[in-house]
């Protein structure tokens, strides 16, 4: 587990910090070890397609991109480490473009994977369930969920394992790269802009449909042997666990049946996470997601900032994700700091300097005297706002745990916009994280969302139909939080026809095994480097957890969970 008392005292990660993003292809052997997808290159060259585009419609396009045998994936994907099944099913990889808006209402393309099984296994033909999928945080301009097992892409960890475990076991998969990414003509990207990324899926999800609509009328063998059965699921780890929720919320809002969904380590309660994070409580890799999200909100509300030197410093102003260069290249090009988010104290604010240190034991990274991304001045504004107008979240839990009711901070007010606190989901749902988790915080986020729907479900007539599962895969550390379940079920989510226990069980375990090998490789690598003091050694595998935890950890325990959860035999609602 990750231990407080062995916190690294100096900056070991020194660009080993990965989030839930995909290693750039500059980095092959963190690559492999956030999920051991080194592929063959006889497997690659042998999931080549062509790059033949066909035009669909005026609006949606599609070209094919690979295709995979069941060997191949059982073989050469090396998920060996995760809880992902032997394929049952070829599959086929598809990219579709199609149009859609940007945050601030403009008309744009995005991309998206399309992934289609194929065999002769009943499994894998005939009516097939459609996952929607959402992808967690990434700064790479070139991201592409359709590069399958194509270590040269940062989505090959997410886009194979995903593939892998939904795809190869007989759903249609339709994961969109988002707009902003890979081909999409948007020029940055909106992200956590609840509206616009619900958009956005829900138009790849119609493009992909009309796509097998039209295939299917043509008779291509690609779509001859499948159809949408009409279930559909919708999921999203990281980032892509807010979109799914926020997804979900617009197909409702729609009207279209969402068979099942599960938002995973999502920031739901955005409001209440962006108030912990300026209060000292720096997650792990908040200097990727800041720039993301300042240029997303401010397209969409305009009254951020007027400038980027309004809130970063001059340095860092004109820095621009996603980009085509990698994080350790900004990093080195100056463009953007490692892990320090704001100004060490003393900061010469009295406000700032006066705020109690944070307990996790690594915020500490995300302070430097000099060298910080956020302007001093902006903190301080945020944080006079956030202590004059609480969230019921942070610092401590009030008001039923909702957003502050009026907040004046242009960047607050976002943040309150894009919260999903309040959303009540009418299909079955499984939330899923690890309460250790450094990138997005679990008892904030999931335990937020948690508190919100039992108080929904116990107290309003209206709601007491919900059917939620809410998962903490790690159970390591279970006897230091009494009062924080590791599962909780809620409403009619006790009738779901899956053991739960039993799948909760085998999830925690495997996660549990999972986490000790990733201290314990970390330790021996150290002892060959020649490393003998205890307290190093203690070092080495706390920093090893804080840069598999979110990224590879509980994505691949939550990956597993939503897996069995969807198996379940839930009606196309």
């Amino acid at each position: 587990m990750i231990n407080p008392k062995s916190a690294i005292k100096t900056d070991p990660l020194s660009s080993q910090i990965a989030t839930n993003q995909s290693i750039p292809p500059t980095k092959p052997k963190v690559a492999r070890c956030l999920l051991s997808v080194a592929v063959a290159s006889s497997l690659l060259l042998a999931g080549c397609g062509d790059d033949d585009e066909e035009i669909v419609s005026y609006a949606t396009t599609v070209k094919p991109i690979s295709a995979f045998t069941t060997a191949q994936i059982n073989n050469g994907f090396g998920l060996g480490s995760t809880a992902t099944p032997e394929a049952k099913c070829d599959i086929k990889i598809e990219k579709v473009s199609y149009l859609t808006v940007g945050a601030a209402g403009e008309r744009t393309r995005a991309t998206a994977a399309l992934m289609l099984p194929s065999g002769n296994s009943a499994d894998c033909r005939g009516d097939r369930p459609i996952l929607l999928y959402a992808h967690g945080t990434n700064i790479d301009k070139n991201y592409d969920f359709s590069q399958v097992a194509n270590t040269k892409n940062s989505a090959v960890a997410e886009a194979t394992l995903i593939a892998a475990n939904f795809a190869a076991q007989g759903y249609i998969v339709v994961a969109p790269n988002y707009a902003g990414y890979d081909e999409s003509d948007l020029d940055y990207h909106p992200y956590l802009v609840a509206e616009q990324q619900a958009t956005d899926m829900v138009d790849a999800l119609d493009g992909a449909r009309s796509i097998i609509e039209r295939k299917k009328r043509e008779n291509a063998s690609t779509y001859a042997t499948i159809n949408d059965s009409g279930k559909l699921f919708v999921a999203g780890y990281s980032q892509g666990g807010h979109v799914a929720m926020a997804t979900a919320r617009l197909l409702e809002e729609q009207n279209k049946p969402v068979t099942a969904i599960a938002p995973s380590s999502g920031p739901y309660a955005l409001a209440a996470f962006g108030d912990a994070i300026f209060a000292g409580n720096v997650n792990v890799g908040a200097t990727r997601f800041a720039p993301l999200l300042a240029e997303g909100m401010q397209k969409k509300y305009k009254n951020i900032y007027d400038s980027g030197s309004d809130i970063f410093l001059a340095q860092y102003a004109d820095t621009r994700l996603p980009s085509t260069q990698t994080f350790d290249e900004l990093v080195r090009a100056g463009k953007l700091p490692e892990n320090a988010m704001f100004q060490a104290k003393p900061t010469n604010d009295p406000v700032l300097d006066q705020l109690p240190n944070s307990n996790s034991p690594f915020a500490f990274l995300g302070f430097n005297a000099n060298n910080y991304l956020i302007k001093t001045d902006f903190r301080a504004a945020y944080v006079k706002d956030a202590l004059q107008n609480p969230d019921g979240a942070f610092p401590t839990v009030i008001n039923n745990a909702m957003p502050a009711a009026n907040p004046q901070n242009g960047l607050r007010k976002a943040l309150k916009d894009n919260d999903l606190r309040g959303y009540i989901p009418k299909m079955p749902t499984l939330l899923c994280g690890g309460n250790q988790d450094p990138t997005v915080f679990y008892d904030l986020n999931t335990g937020a969302m948690n508190g919100l729907l039992r108080a929904a479900s116990l107290l309003n007539p209206a709601a007491r139909n919900i059917n939620v599962t809410v998962l903490d895969v790690d159970a390591t550390n279970e006897d230091t939080r009494p009062n924080q379940p590791v599962l909780s079920i809620i409403g009619q989510a006790s009738m779901n026809a899956w053991d739960a226990n039993t799948v909760v069980s085998n999830v925690q375990s495997r996660f549990a095994t999972s986490l000790t090998a990733v201290q314990n490789k970390a330790v021996t690598d150290a002892r060959a480097a020649g490393v003998t003091d205890p307290n190093a050694l203690a070092q080495a595998a706390f920093a090893a957890v804080l840069t598999n935890y979110h990224s590879s950890l509980t994505s691949a325990a939550c990956t597993q969970a939503t897996r069995e959860f969807f198996n379940q035999e839930f009606k196309a609602s």
